[in-house]
């Protein structure tokens, strides 16, 4: 059986108490430990965060929506922007001596860090992130 949840949210990083408030309502649905819900927290909060800032540009009238599966023991998560779309591929290693001491640049290296696998779409309007759930 697969459960499924979703949230909508405008282009403001004040939404982010909701995102936290998702995390923990899927996280005590699907009964994963604390550590697991901090890894699933962390993606999830860059992926917002992300969308939010580089694919929305912080605009109002453009919507991040979040979408959650969980069936077996998977836990998919998409957050979707409405922006221009980047090359995921495109973005610098943070951990590289000439990027260490940038302002940016970590979270889609968080992201692949945190989550068991990782694929864009939508010319990286997309991110999905699947997790491998221990109960």
């Amino acid at each position: 059986m697969t459960n499924t949840f979703s949230i909508s949210l405008d282009s403001d990083l004040q939404e982010m108490g909701r995102v936290t408030e998702f995390v923990h309502r899927i996280s005590a649905h699907i009964g994963c430990d604390e550590e697991q819900e901090h890894h699933i927290m962390l993606a999830l909060t860059e992926a917002v965060t992300n969308a939010v800032v580089h694919g929305n540009k912080y605009d109002r009238s453009k919507e991040v929506v979040i979408h959650a599966e969980y069936g077996g023991d998977i836990l998919v998560l998409t957050v979707q922007d409405e922006g221009d779309g980047f090359d995921p591929d495109s973005i610098p290693d943070p951990r590289k001596s000439e990027n260490l001491l940038k302002p940016g640049g970590r979270g889609v290296w968080l992201i692949r860090e945190y989550a068991d696998e990782v694929n864009f779409h939508d010319k990286g309007r997309c991110v999905e992130m699947r997790f491998h759930v221990k109960s």
